[in-house]
Protein backbone atom coordinates (compact mmCIF):
# COMPACT_ATOMS: atom_id res chain seq x y z
CA UNK A 1 0.00 0.00 0.00
CA UNK A 2 1.34 3.42 -0.91
CA UNK A 3 2.37 5.75 1.90
CA UNK A 4 -0.52 7.87 3.14
CA UNK A 5 -3.15 5.73 1.39
CA UNK A 6 -5.94 4.75 3.73
CA UNK A 7 -7.60 1.39 3.56
CA UNK A 8 -11.37 1.11 3.84
CA UNK A 9 -12.67 -0.66 6.93
CA UNK A 10 -14.00 -4.16 6.12
CA UNK A 11 -17.59 -4.04 4.97
CA UNK A 12 -17.71 -0.26 4.73
CA UNK A 13 -18.52 -0.16 1.02
CA UNK A 14 -21.22 -2.80 1.31
CA UNK A 15 -22.77 -0.97 4.25
CA UNK A 16 -22.82 2.27 2.26
CA UNK A 17 -24.42 0.48 -0.69
CA UNK A 18 -27.14 -0.94 1.54
CA UNK A 19 -27.82 2.46 3.04
CA UNK A 20 -28.02 4.08 -0.39
CA UNK A 21 -30.48 1.45 -1.56
CA UNK A 22 -32.59 1.95 1.56
CA UNK A 23 -32.81 5.69 0.99
CA UNK A 24 -33.63 5.20 -2.70
CA UNK A 25 -36.46 2.88 -1.73
CA UNK A 26 -37.70 5.49 0.73
CA UNK A 27 -37.93 8.06 -2.08
CA UNK A 28 -41.09 6.24 -3.16
CA UNK A 29 -42.64 6.32 0.32
CA UNK A 30 -46.13 7.76 0.74
CA UNK A 31 -44.76 9.70 3.72
CA UNK A 32 -43.32 13.00 2.47
CA UNK A 33 -41.19 13.39 5.59
CA UNK A 34 -39.52 10.05 4.83
CA UNK A 35 -38.87 11.16 1.26
CA UNK A 36 -37.34 14.45 2.39
CA UNK A 37 -35.10 12.66 4.89
CA UNK A 38 -33.86 10.29 2.18
CA UNK A 39 -33.08 13.17 -0.17
CA UNK A 40 -30.94 14.75 2.53
CA UNK A 41 -29.18 11.51 3.39
CA UNK A 42 -28.36 10.61 -0.22
CA UNK A 43 -26.44 13.85 -0.61
CA UNK A 44 -23.82 12.50 1.80
CA UNK A 45 -22.88 9.66 -0.58
CA UNK A 46 -22.23 11.84 -3.63
CA UNK A 47 -21.38 10.12 -6.91
CA UNK A 48 -22.17 6.53 -5.81
CA UNK A 49 -25.65 7.65 -4.80
CA UNK A 50 -26.14 9.42 -8.14
CA UNK A 51 -25.10 6.30 -10.05
CA UNK A 52 -27.45 4.16 -7.96
CA UNK A 53 -30.34 6.58 -8.55
CA UNK A 54 -29.81 6.54 -12.32
CA UNK A 55 -29.54 2.75 -12.36
CA UNK A 56 -32.73 2.40 -10.32
CA UNK A 57 -34.66 4.59 -12.73
CA UNK A 58 -33.34 2.83 -15.82
CA UNK A 59 -33.72 -0.75 -14.62
CA UNK A 60 -36.91 -0.65 -12.60
CA UNK A 61 -38.56 2.63 -13.44
CA UNK A 62 -40.82 4.65 -11.18
CA UNK A 63 -44.26 6.15 -11.59
CA UNK A 64 -44.32 9.65 -13.07
CA UNK A 65 -45.72 11.23 -9.92
CA UNK A 66 -42.70 10.04 -7.90
CA UNK A 67 -40.01 11.41 -10.23
CA UNK A 68 -39.92 14.70 -8.35
CA UNK A 69 -38.32 13.00 -5.34
CA UNK A 70 -35.56 11.62 -7.56
CA UNK A 71 -35.06 15.04 -9.12
CA UNK A 72 -34.75 16.56 -5.64
CA UNK A 73 -32.18 13.92 -4.72
CA UNK A 74 -30.07 14.64 -7.81
CA UNK A 75 -30.13 18.36 -7.15
CA UNK A 76 -29.28 17.86 -3.47
CA UNK A 77 -26.25 15.77 -4.48
CA UNK A 78 -25.29 18.43 -7.02
CA UNK A 79 -22.40 18.30 -9.46
CA UNK A 80 -21.21 14.81 -8.49
CA UNK A 81 -24.33 13.71 -10.43
CA UNK A 82 -23.17 15.05 -13.78
CA UNK A 83 -21.36 11.98 -15.14
CA UNK A 84 -24.13 9.65 -13.96
CA UNK A 85 -26.82 11.78 -15.59
CA UNK A 86 -24.97 12.00 -18.90
CA UNK A 87 -24.39 8.26 -18.82
CA UNK A 88 -28.09 7.77 -18.10
CA UNK A 89 -29.01 9.71 -21.23
CA UNK A 90 -26.73 7.47 -23.29
CA UNK A 91 -28.57 4.46 -21.88
CA UNK A 92 -31.83 5.66 -23.45
CA UNK A 93 -30.79 5.36 -27.12
CA UNK A 94 -34.32 5.61 -28.51
CA UNK A 95 -37.83 6.40 -27.39
CA UNK A 96 -40.31 3.56 -27.30
CA UNK A 97 -42.67 4.66 -24.55
CA UNK A 98 -43.62 7.68 -22.46
CA UNK A 99 -41.40 6.53 -19.59
CA UNK A 100 -38.36 6.95 -21.84
CA UNK A 101 -39.37 10.55 -22.46
CA UNK A 102 -39.82 11.22 -18.75
CA UNK A 103 -36.32 9.94 -17.99
CA UNK A 104 -34.72 11.97 -20.79
CA UNK A 105 -36.56 15.01 -19.53
CA UNK A 106 -35.52 14.42 -15.92
CA UNK A 107 -31.84 13.80 -16.67
CA UNK A 108 -31.57 16.68 -19.15
CA UNK A 109 -33.38 19.23 -16.99
CA UNK A 110 -31.30 18.30 -13.95
CA UNK A 111 -28.10 18.79 -15.95
CA UNK A 112 -29.44 22.18 -16.97
CA UNK A 113 -30.13 23.12 -13.37
CA UNK A 114 -26.56 22.10 -12.54
CA UNK A 115 -25.23 24.20 -15.43
CA UNK A 116 -23.46 21.29 -17.10
CA UNK A 117 -23.69 19.07 -20.17
CA UNK A 118 -25.30 21.38 -22.73
CA UNK A 119 -24.00 19.29 -25.64
CA UNK A 120 -25.44 16.12 -24.14
CA UNK A 121 -28.74 17.89 -23.38
CA UNK A 122 -29.02 19.09 -26.98
CA UNK A 123 -28.37 15.57 -28.31
CA UNK A 124 -31.70 14.49 -26.87
CA UNK A 125 -33.60 16.69 -29.31
CA UNK A 126 -32.86 14.33 -32.20
CA UNK A 127 -34.17 11.33 -30.25
CA UNK A 128 -37.38 13.24 -29.60
CA UNK A 129 -37.61 14.49 -33.19
CA UNK A 130 -37.19 10.96 -34.53
CA UNK A 131 -40.12 9.78 -32.46
CA UNK A 132 -42.25 12.80 -33.42
CA UNK A 133 -41.60 12.11 -37.11
CA UNK A 134 -42.86 8.56 -36.67
CA UNK A 135 -46.11 9.97 -35.25
CA UNK A 136 -47.51 6.53 -34.42
CA UNK A 137 -49.23 7.55 -31.19
CA UNK A 138 -50.66 11.03 -30.67
CA UNK A 139 -50.23 11.02 -26.89
CA UNK A 140 -46.58 9.97 -27.10
CA UNK A 141 -45.95 12.54 -29.84
CA UNK A 142 -47.42 15.28 -27.65
CA UNK A 143 -45.29 14.08 -24.73
CA UNK A 144 -42.16 14.32 -26.90
CA UNK A 145 -43.04 17.85 -28.03
CA UNK A 146 -43.57 18.94 -24.43
CA UNK A 147 -40.19 17.44 -23.51
CA UNK A 148 -38.53 19.34 -26.36
CA UNK A 149 -39.89 22.59 -24.95
CA UNK A 150 -38.47 21.79 -21.51
CA UNK A 151 -35.10 20.91 -23.01
CA UNK A 152 -34.98 24.20 -24.88
CA UNK A 153 -35.83 26.04 -21.68
CA UNK A 154 -33.04 24.14 -19.90
CA UNK A 155 -30.52 25.04 -22.61
CA UNK A 156 -31.58 28.68 -22.58
CA UNK A 157 -31.26 28.69 -18.81
CA UNK A 158 -27.52 28.10 -19.15
CA UNK A 159 -27.27 30.50 -22.12
CA UNK A 160 -26.48 27.70 -24.54
CA UNK A 161 -27.32 28.11 -28.20
CA UNK A 162 -26.96 24.41 -28.88
CA UNK A 163 -30.25 23.32 -30.38
CA UNK A 164 -31.09 26.84 -31.61
CA UNK A 165 -31.90 25.63 -35.13
CA UNK A 166 -34.42 23.20 -33.67
CA UNK A 167 -35.88 25.96 -31.51
CA UNK A 168 -36.34 28.14 -34.58
CA UNK A 169 -37.98 25.24 -36.40
CA UNK A 170 -40.50 24.98 -33.55
CA UNK A 171 -41.13 28.72 -33.87
CA UNK A 172 -41.87 28.25 -37.57
CA UNK A 173 -43.16 31.22 -39.54
CA UNK A 174 -44.97 32.73 -36.56
CA UNK A 175 -48.47 32.04 -37.82
CA UNK A 176 -49.48 29.71 -34.98
CA UNK A 177 -49.25 29.92 -31.21
CA UNK A 178 -46.32 28.31 -29.41
CA UNK A 179 -46.21 26.02 -26.39
CA UNK A 180 -45.51 27.85 -23.14
CA UNK A 181 -41.80 28.34 -22.55
CA UNK A 182 -40.52 28.72 -26.10
CA UNK A 183 -40.76 32.51 -26.18
CA UNK A 184 -38.84 32.66 -22.90
CA UNK A 185 -36.13 30.44 -24.42
CA UNK A 186 -35.94 32.67 -27.50
CA UNK A 187 -35.58 35.69 -25.23
CA UNK A 188 -32.35 34.20 -23.87
CA UNK A 189 -30.77 32.68 -26.99
CA UNK A 190 -32.78 33.65 -30.08
CA UNK A 191 -31.08 35.42 -32.98
CA UNK A 192 -32.30 37.69 -35.74
CA UNK A 193 -33.92 34.81 -37.63
CA UNK A 194 -36.64 34.87 -34.97
CA UNK A 195 -37.61 38.52 -35.48
CA UNK A 196 -40.08 38.12 -38.33
CA UNK A 197 -41.88 35.06 -36.93
CA UNK A 198 -42.14 36.73 -33.51
CA UNK A 199 -43.56 39.88 -35.07
CA UNK A 200 -46.26 37.82 -36.74
CA UNK A 201 -46.85 35.87 -33.55
CA UNK A 202 -47.40 39.08 -31.59
CA UNK A 203 -50.57 39.84 -33.53
CA UNK A 204 -51.95 36.38 -32.77
CA UNK A 205 -50.95 36.46 -29.11
CA UNK A 206 -52.28 39.97 -28.54
CA UNK A 207 -55.78 38.69 -29.26
CA UNK A 208 -55.40 35.88 -26.73
CA UNK A 209 -53.34 37.05 -23.76
CA UNK A 210 -51.78 40.37 -22.83
CA UNK A 211 -48.95 38.73 -20.89
CA UNK A 212 -48.01 36.56 -23.85
CA UNK A 213 -47.94 39.54 -26.19
CA UNK A 214 -45.86 41.50 -23.69
CA UNK A 215 -43.36 38.63 -23.48
CA UNK A 216 -42.97 38.62 -27.26
CA UNK A 217 -42.43 42.38 -27.27
CA UNK A 218 -39.70 42.03 -24.67
CA UNK A 219 -38.11 39.17 -26.59
CA UNK A 220 -37.97 41.22 -29.79
CA UNK A 221 -36.20 44.03 -27.96
CA UNK A 222 -33.75 41.66 -26.27
CA UNK A 223 -32.81 40.00 -29.57
CA UNK A 224 -32.42 43.37 -31.26
CA UNK A 225 -30.11 44.57 -28.50
CA UNK A 226 -28.12 41.33 -28.39
CA UNK A 227 -27.66 41.20 -32.16
CA UNK A 228 -26.85 44.94 -32.36
CA UNK A 229 -29.00 45.42 -35.45
CA UNK A 230 -29.56 48.72 -37.23
CA UNK A 231 -32.69 49.80 -39.07
CA UNK A 232 -31.14 48.88 -42.43
CA UNK A 233 -30.10 45.32 -41.60
CA UNK A 234 -30.71 42.84 -44.40
CA UNK A 235 -33.00 40.75 -42.22
CA UNK A 236 -35.71 43.38 -42.60
CA UNK A 237 -35.93 42.78 -46.35
CA UNK A 238 -38.03 39.72 -45.50
CA UNK A 239 -40.69 41.88 -43.82
CA UNK A 240 -43.65 43.21 -45.78
CA UNK A 241 -44.63 46.86 -45.09
CA UNK A 242 -47.27 45.95 -42.49
CA UNK A 243 -44.90 43.60 -40.65
CA UNK A 244 -42.12 46.18 -40.67
CA UNK A 245 -44.45 48.86 -39.31
CA UNK A 246 -45.56 46.51 -36.55
CA UNK A 247 -41.96 45.60 -35.70
CA UNK A 248 -40.83 49.24 -35.59
CA UNK A 249 -43.69 50.04 -33.25
CA UNK A 250 -42.94 47.12 -30.92
CA UNK A 251 -39.22 47.88 -30.55
CA UNK A 252 -39.64 51.64 -30.33
CA UNK A 253 -38.33 52.53 -33.76
CA UNK A 254 -41.69 53.86 -34.89
CA UNK A 255 -41.87 56.72 -32.40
Amino acid sequence: MADGQKSEPPGRNSMATLEIQKHIKDLTSSDYAVRDHSVTQLEKFGKPAAEALVNRLLTRGVSHDLLRSFEDAFEEIGRPCVDALMGGLDRVPEIRKAEDVYLIELFAETLGHLGRGDAKIAEQLEKLNKRVRQNHARLLTDTCIAAKVRIHVALAGIDSRRGLDDLLTMLGDGRRRLPDGLVAALERVGDKRALLPLTRLYTIEEAVTFSGALAIKGTLRDILRREKLGTKDRVFKEFNPEERAQFDKLVGWGK
